[in-house]
């Protein structure tokens, strides 16, 4: 309502005429009628303009607000008293933004909330930034530090988006401000608001950040291109894919970097002698020629065989120097013309063929054989037994305690229980022992290890078989608390016949996983503590020491990585050694030690399933399964797709030749978690399933009788070329045709009989298998031979341990 003169015709004497003069006298009326501008006194830059937001021609505007005596103005200086009870007053919140550190090219954006708190409309005439000329800078690249194409450098703070032009009584609005600066340094500034609030006009909002260098990316890889990523924050490893590499590996020519890793080609020794085993040796590339008189050996009991520089001879003994031509249906064996001949038995006569697989052996046209029981057997029963020795426990022989050489000759690490007369204990003892055939005996081989008297935490055991049926044994130790978590490790290399060639013994350090490699060379895992004197049980108290060596046991490269209690050496997959510590599981370049690349997961067990023909790696973690790319690390996929407490995985994944992803699952009550069946389930490399089988199996009321009596309870698959998978749990030892029909079934008499049993497929046909209390049993199969994939990544034979190519 107007105040009106009441000297005026017709005018109503209701109220007296303020001394002071009207409101719009005393608050400055006139001055609401000018458009809001910049702030005259600061002077003109663009780099002020572009923070600026204004309402160009903006109207005169009076509000009027019901009731009497409500017109709203803008009074700057007015004090409150003078104001009566209708004006408008702006609230910031907050008073300052501290954007803290933010990396360099970083955008960075956070809220400033207005809200009006008076009772008239709160008109907002302009908002503006402007930044600290004296903030600290110290890059100078031009372009590197946001300067535009005159040298003038870009502003930091920015606003987003315009507000409204007014807020009503107790309405708000958000403004948000914008930080993106390469310019590294302190950054300051001031945000100010002009509003018609008469008691603050211009509210300012102080501005602050910390530019910083954006983090070193360098993962010390040649063969990827490293770049910090402003936009996901993150680094970024690029294959460089062409450049020139140095590999550690000196006997690689003219290497290239391929996918993350450096190759080349391999060279070539050959000085065209039979006599010598010609080898380059990798740590300096050099080709040695090694005297080889083994290569002139013809296997003929009447020649002597030697070597010279013009090459192999074979000379004939004396005719009548006696020999044996291994055949038992001769005798009278004698050197005849260079040849071992004797006079033959009649037929029928008793005979030895050296073959525990036949019976009832008789001379037959003067040779020795009998009734095979393999091929007399029907498929998926049990053709022999091979007890081993008794012990006051049970005990399992576990995926890395076995081997299988090509000819057939089975390997096991036992465990083996040693007391006094009066049954005191007097520790253990590791003993290897080997059979062929039908259970017959080849070699044993027993120690004592250090840690025979104490109960340990964790334990290693694994076993490698050279070319000539040389076998290497490792067990590593980690002792309880009150011997300090001291790692240790013992290790031994016998000959063919069981002979002790060498012996190490790690005291502060424990051997984790070796892969025995085609060339002789090996890498293998070491767990060492950080600093002098026993580890710790705190996590992050060790390193992971990846260590590949060439056939002359020279270092040709080291890798370390800090690591948890856990730590597992998981294999090398061609060109990549993969490996999972402090919850990353990551590859290394096999030919420099280099990262080429990690990612986060969670724990996963020690055998993964490989196939560098899928370039998948399957590795099972506490709930699921994971695929991952081995050249890049992506995951492909995860099985179950959502992680489940009542559907999880029973054994390790393993890959059958036509590509099927093979896992038994455990079915547990959603309820009581208690275990209610085993499923058999295929997926494809995509974690599709192909097929999900109910196995005929049924848990016994109490589960724990299903378990093996040491921690390695888990059921072991095996899969053959044919695509037949074997696997053994509790009572059952099923054959599974793809798609998940069950072949046949054993079945023992033990609720444990076969778990943890690891099913080893002899090339005729016998699979080899623990059965139930310190027993081996070989049963009749179909003839499948087993596939490079069977082992998952852990092939135990003559060729290659731990390595698929």
């Amino acid at each position: 309502m107007r105040d009106l003169d009441t000297t005026s015709p017709g005018a109503k004497p209701n109220r007296q005429r303020d001394p002071r003069g009207t409101e719009a006298q005393r608050c400055g009326l006139a001055r609401r009628q000018t458009p809001p501008t910049i702030e005259a006194h600061r002077p003109w830059s663009w780099r002020r303009i572009q923070a600026v937001l204004f309402r160009a021609s903006f109207p005169f505007m009076m509000v009027l607000a019901g009731g009497a005596g409500a017109t709203s103005t803008g009074c700057g200086g007015c004090e409150p008293d003078e104001l009566g009870t209708v004006f408008p007053v702006l609230h910031v919140d907050p008073p300052i933004v501290d954007f803290q550190n933010v990396v360099g090219g970083v955008t960075r954006t956070q809220e400033i909330t207005l809200s009006n708190r008076g009772t008239a409309i709160l008109r907002l005439d302009a908002i503006t930034i402007e930044e600290d000329s004296n903030a600290s800078t110290t890059n100078t690249d031009d372009e590197a530090n946001g300067l535009d194409s005159e040298g003038e450098a870009r502003a930091t703070f920015f606003l987003d988006a315009s507000p409204p032009n007014a807020l009503s009584p107790s309405g708000t609005t958000t403004i948000r401000i914008r930080l993106t600066s390469n310019l590294v340094g302190a950054k300051a500034g001031r945000l100010s608001i002009r509003s018609n609030d008469p008691t603050r006009p211009i509210a300012d909002v102080l501005l602050r950040a910390t530019i910083t260098e954006p983090p070193s990316c360098d993962d010390g890889n040649a063969c990827t291109s490293d770049l910090f990523d402003v936009a996901t924050e993150t680094c970024t490893y690029a294959f460089a894919d062409g450049d020139p590499c140095a590999p550690a590996d000196r006997c690689i020519l003219n290497a290239t970097c391929s996918q993350g890793v450096c190759l080349g080609a391999s060279r070539v020794c050959d000085d065209g002698s039979p006599c010598t085993k010609d080898v380059c040796r990798q740590s300096d590339g050099e080709c040695l020629f090694l005297a080889d008189d083994s290569a002139c050996d013809d296997t003929n009991p009447c020649t002597t065989d030697r070597c010279d520089e013009e090459g192999c001879h074979n000379d004939p003994l004396n005719s009548g120097t006696p020999c044996d031509d291994n055949d038992s249906c001769t005798f009278g064996d004698a050197c005849f013309a260079g040849e071992c001949v004797g006079n033959g038995l009649p037929d029928g006569s008793s005979c030895d063929d050296h073959n525990s697989c036949t019976r009832d052996d008789i001379c037959l046209a003067g040779i020795c054989g009998g009734t095979d029981l393999i091929e007399t057997a029907s498929e998926g029963s049990i053709v022999f037994r091979y007890p081993l020795r008794a012990w006051t426990e049970d005990a399992f022989l576990h995926r890395r305690e076995v081997s299988l050489g090509d000819d057939g000759t089975f390997f096991g690490l036992d465990h083996l229980g040693v007391t006094n007369s009066d049954g005191t204990s007097l520790g253990f003892v590791h003993a290897v022992f080997s059979t062929q055939q039908c259970g017959t005996d080849v070699y044993t081989f027993e120690y004592s290890p250090s840690d025979g008297h104490t109960t340990v935490a964790n334990v290693w055991r694994e076993m490698q078989l050279s070319p000539d049926n040389g076998l290497r044994v490792m067990v590593a130790v980690r002792h309880l608390p009150d011997n300090g978590y001291e790692l240790e490790s013992t290790t031994y290399v016998l000959d063919a016949e069981g002979r002790a060639q060498n012996q190490r013994i790690i005291t502060e350090g424990a051997e984790v996983g070796r892969a025995l490699l085609g060339d002789g060379s090996s890498v293998y895992a070491i767990l060492l503590p950080l600093e002098s004197g026993p580890t710790t049980p705190e996590d992050a108290e060790q390193n992971l020491v990846v260590v590949r060596e060439d056939a002359l046991s020279s270092i040709l490269w080291r890798h370390e990585r800090t690591a948890s209690r856990t730590a597992e050496f998981l294999g090398v997959a061609g060109p990549r050694i993969l490996f999972w510590t402090n919850g990353r599981f990551g590859a290394l370049d096999f030919n420099t030690g280099a990262t080429v690349w990690t990612q986060e997961t969670d724990w996963v067990s020690r055998e993964m399933a490989l196939s560098t023909a899928l370039d998948l790696g399957v590795a099972r973690t506490r709930t699921q399964l994971i695929g991952v790319e081995i050249l890049r690390g992506t995951q492909v996929f995860s099985f179950p797709e959502t992680s489940r407490e009542d559907y999880i995985p029973m054994t390790d994944p393993i890959i059958s030749n036509d590509g099927r992803i093979l896992v038994m699952m455990e079915r547990l009550d959603p309820v009581t978690f208690a275990s209610i069946g085993l499923d058999w389930v295929e997926i494809d490399r995509n974690g599709e399933i192909l097929s999900e089988t109910a196995l005929p199996y049924s848990f016994p009321e109490e589960r724990w009788t299903t378990r093996a009596p040491d921690s390695y309870a888990d059921p072991n698959p095996t899969v053959a070329d044919d695509g037949v998978a074997y696997i053994g749990y509790g009572d059952r030892f099923f054959a599974i045709d793809p798609g998940g029909h069950v072949r046949w079934t054993l079945t023992g008499d033990e609720p444990n009989t076969f778990t943890g049993t690891v099913p080893l497929l002899r090339a005729d046909g016998i699979m080899l298998i623990s059965f139930g209390d310190r027993e081996i049993v070989g049963v009749r199969t179909n003839g499948g031979r087993m596939s490079d994939q069977g082992w998952a990544s852990f092939r135990h034979d003559n060729r290659r341990t731990n390595y698929t190519p």
